[in-house]
Order: C-alpha cells, then sequence, then structure tokens
C-alpha cells in the first residue's frame, strides 16, 4: 500500500501563492488587493485548461505565470515566512504520525514553490525527499522590472471593473507574447509546475520505483489541480479521495470525505482496499454527530452529486477560509 496527498487543502490551509501575491501588493503600496490579482490569474488558468484546452498546459501553472512577479517583487525568505506562520489541517500531524507508524510509503505532491512544500513537510515531521513540487529559481530575477507594468497599471484595473471576458486576449499576448520575449523570459521558460498531467506523471514514476500498481495506492486531492492523478489512480483500481474538495476534485474521486479534520482518513486507510464497502457501512447518524461525512462518490447521480458536494463545500471554507474560493 501506498498513500499519496495533495498539500494545500489536504495538509495545509492557505494558498501560499496567493498569500505571497497578497504581500506584494501591499509591499509596493499598491491600492488594489493583489489577493484579486492572483484570483484573475488563477481565473485565467482555468479557462486556459478547460476552455482553450491549450497545449502543454496543465491546471496550477498559475505558479508559472506569477514566476516573474514572485521573483521581482519577494525573496525566499518572504516565501519561508509565509508558510513558516501556517498551520498545517487539524489532524494532519496525526495522521502522518498513524503513517509512518504503519509504515505505510507516503509521498506529497504539490504545486506549491519548494519553499512553502518543504516546510509543512518537516511541521509534519516527514521526510523532504518524498515531497514533489514545483522549483523556483530566484537567482533569475532580471534587474528591470518593466515589462510587468501592463499587468499591474492596464490588465489588472480593466479586470476589477469589466471582469476576465474584457482581458482575456490582452493575457493571453501578455502571458505568452510579450513575457517569454522579455527579460523574464528565463525565469517564465524555466517553472516546471508540478500540477494536473505532472501530478499523474509523478505517481506513476514513484509506484515504479516501489514496484507498485495504482490499484495499492489512496490518492487525496482537493482542486482541479489533482483532476489527473485521482483519475489515474481510480482508473487503475485504486482509491481516490475528495477531501473538503470542489467539483473538480469529486467527480474524479470514488470516496468523498467532508470534516473539520484530516484525521478520520485513518479509518479508511486502515479499511484498504475495502475501502467503497468501508464507507457503505457506516452510520449517517454517527458521522453527522462527529461531523466526519464519508461518501461513496463514484457512479452517482447528479443529485447526489450535488449533496456531497455542498457537504466538500461546506467544509473547505470552514478550514481554508478565503483559499476557499480559489479552484
Amino acid at each position: 500500500m501506498i498513500t499519496f496527498f495533495d498539500l494545500e487543502g489536504p495538509l495545509c490551509p492557505i494558498d501560499h501563492a496567493a498569500d505571497v501575491i497578497a504581500l506584494i501588493g501591499k509591499k509596493l503600496g499598491k491600492e488594489q488587493d493583489f489577493y484579486k490579482l492572483f484570483q484573475m490569474i488563477s481565473l485565467y488558468d482555468d479557462e486556459l485548461f478547460l476552455v482553450d484546452k491549450k497545449k502543454d498546459y496543465w491546471p496550477g501553472d498559475t505558479l508559472k505565470l506569477i514566476a516573474p512577479i514572485v521573483v521581482s517583487f519577494a525573496d525566499e525568505e518572504l516565501l519561508f515566512k509565509i508558510s513558516q506562520e501556517a498551520e498545517p489541517t487539524p489532524g494532519a500531524i496525526e495522521l502522518f504520525q498513524y503513517l509512518h507508524q504503519k509504515e505505510i510509503p507516503t509521498y506529497i505532491i504539490s504545486t506549491s514553490y519548494a519553499q512553502h512544500a518543504h516546510t509543512i513537510t518537516k511541521k509534519l515531521n516527514h521526510p523532504i525527499e518524498n515531497v514533489r513540487c514545483t522549483t523556483l529559481d530566484f537567482s533569475l530575477k532580471p534587474e528591470n522590472t518593466d515589462a510587468l507594468t501592463p499587468l499591474f497599471e492596464d490588465i489588472f484595473p480593466r479586470y476589477l471593473k469589466d471582469g476576465m471576458k474584457e482581458v482575456k486576449k490582452d493575457l493571453d499576448k501578455f502571458f505568452f507574447s510579450d513575457i517569454p520575449k522579455s527579460n523574464f523570459g528565463a525565469v517564465f521558460n524555466s517553472t516546471v509546475v508540478c500540477g494536473g498531467g505532472r501530478k499523474r506523471e509523478s505517481v506513476i514514476e514513484i509506484l515504479e520505483e516501489h514496484k507498485l500498481k495504482a490499484s495499492d495506492s489512496i490518492t487525496i486531492g482537493d482542486s482541479i489541480t489533482d483532476i489527473q492523478m485521482l483519475e489515474y489512480v481510480r482508473e487503475k483500481g485504486g482509491t481516490g479521495v475528495s477531501f473538503n474538495g470542489n467539483e473538480y476534485s469529486l467527480r474524479p474521486s470514488m470516496i468523498a470525505y467532508s470534516g473539520k479534520s484530516i484525521f478520520p482518513l485513518t479509518e479508511l486507510i486502515s479499511a484498504f482496499p475495502n475501502t467503497s464497502e468501508f464507507v457503505s457501512n457506516l452510520s449517517k447518524e454517527e458521522m453527522s454527530r462527529k461531523e466526519e461525512f464519508f461518501d461513496v462518490s463514484l457512479d452517482i447521480n447528479e443529485e447526489e452529486f450535488q449533496r456531497i458536494l455542498l457537504l466538500q463545500k461546506k467544509y473547505r471554507k470552514y478550514l481554508r477560509v478565503k483559499a476557499a474560493e480559489l479552484t
């Protein structure tokens, strides 16, 4: 048996990159809330994947798009500071103690920058070598940041006023024509985000290293960046779990867990590989009393899907607060 975890959501409630961008806005003295700048780029990221179906583009590549901003106006110390101030998801430390005691191989596969992924992993007393994440090279920071001015001074204010439709074509030009040709080209092109299909590839590589099959695994995710690894594990006979997720993690999952703590996943893990049978036999009254809701999310009708999704979103908002709005 082997387990795979997304980081942000299942193991730490914050959206680290969003918090970094928000602090950069304050540092620059911008009137607009730069958290909304991140939301704009995140929404754009969704459109590139879901609507445009852009070739070789995966959800979570937001962290590639913001790389020029981060290297220009932040540093590694700031990235570490935000992460050090963040607490793990309730029950995550105890869950990892359980996994270590049972000697279950466990890997964290995250879109997050390494500064955040490694910091939270250390808080879980877990080995850094069992983390796959995104590397950002601060040595590629250019001296001149003028290439970012159109984003800050023109595109973002128009987005706040008129929405994504008004700026979509400008964002296409900015990110995929102007920035690659600018002095930010090196950092932009070198940032390879561990999201979407790259998470799936990490799962496949790790399974091969351990000489295990996907059917030997439980994979936990909560967002659009987890679709491909959840789908892969489910289709190959493993258990994909949506933890306080959204529609993007719920649809490809086999089990949904909604609650205030991630620790009850120990019960699901102990029941593996009979996870569906375990969930089907649980008392609805007992789950309601504890506010620990397990549901089978495979092959369900739309009404049942929406019922589970409401639960997922309720506890997602409870734990992730502002970050719950991001996909």
